[in-house]
């Protein structure tokens, strides 16, 4: 089954008020009025924005000026041209809201359809947009239990669901995480700049944004729960492999950068270079290393060291 790829705030706090320019996206579905619940609304968008995806959210109406703070997590899609998305923009997109969640009750409080920019466009408020859904009148309330809470690290250090962790091209990276009920996680990397093998995460590009997203189906004791990680990519740090701090008067030094671009060599000092060997008298030899980079990659290689020739 496709995850659901959805979060509430994923690089600002849900607290920041909204702005009044309106939404360049159209809005068309129904029904929206005395719904059953679980409802199934078709939602058909027009004028999508080019700039990235929406998030299609349930929520309490937030304050005046404010966006809502109080969402069903559990009903909430993706729409994007990302492959992983629930739908496309251009697709017949069903929406299933139900009439209560944890910490609402839409029988009482107005709720309705939130459409928000999803992970890609961090701080764009101006899609946002609040279209009020209404519940028929004593629809029982479904026995809830408070959601699982994930925590989760990459090499040792946690992750946040608000703050991107910066991991550059290459790096190496592993997954752990664990489920507060106790319940087996599955996992999932919705964006295919970050490919996700078991619990290792190999970055593909230098740039953007990924978002590794948790589930806990629950058990007895917590509800279900998908929890979503952004990560802001960097570029790698190209580098050869390490050369001794002395030796004798021929130093062959790597042909290759650990991104397998070709390395020249500028040296000073009582050393010449030709190619990849240095030959030198007895004495300090600083050599400079160098390598081109790549666009969204890695940065240029510009390393710098000294050996002492015995």
């Amino acid at each position: 089954m496709k995850k659901i790829a959805v979060i509430f705030a994923f690089f600002a706090s849900i607290m920041v008020p909204t702005q009044a320019q309106a939404a360049q996206t159209g809005f068309m579905g129904g029904p929206l009025t005395n719904l059953d619940s679980p409802a199934s609304i078709h939602i058909a968008l027009s004028n999508f924005p080019t700039s990235g995806g929406l998030y299609v959210m349930q929520c309490v109406e937030g304050a005046a000026g404010m966006r809502p703070t109080v969402c069903n997590a559990a009903v909430q899609l993706w729409v994007s041209t990302d492959p992983n998305a629930n739908f496309k923009p251009t697709a017949d997109i069903v929406f299933k809201p139900t009439a209560t969640f944890t910490g609402a009750d839409c029988t009482v409080v107005k709720c309705g359809i939130f459409l928000r920019y999803d992970h890609t466009v961090p701080n764009n408020l101006t899609e946002d947009q609040f279209i009020a859904l209404t519940f028929k009148a004593g629809t029982p309330a479904p026995t809830t239990l408070a959601p699982d809470e994930i925590t989760a690290t990459i090499n040792g250090v946690t992750l946040s669901s608000k703050t991107p962790m910066k991991l550059a091209y290459r790096a190496p990276a592993v997954l752990a995480a664990t489920s507060k009920a106790g319940a087996a996680l599955t996992y999932q990397s919705l964006a295919l700049a970050c490919a996700l093998t078991g619990m290792k995460i190999t970055v593909l590009k230098g740039s953007g944004f990924c978002d590794i997203a948790i589930t806990s189906p629950g058990n007895i004791t917590a509800g279900p729960v998908t929890s979503h990680f952004p990560l802001e990519l960097t570029l790698g740090t190209q580098t050869i492999s390490a050369v001794s701090a002395s030796a004798t008067k021929k130093i062959n030094l790597p042909k290759q950068s650990n991104f397998g671009e070709s390395v020249t060599y500028k040296v000073t000092g009582a050393c010449t270079v030709a190619k990849n060997v240095v030959s030198s008298k007895k004495g300090n030899c600083t050599i400079v290393a160098s390598a081109r980079g790549a666009t969204d990659l890695y940065s240029p290689l510009n390393q710098r060291f000294t050996i002492k020739v015995k």
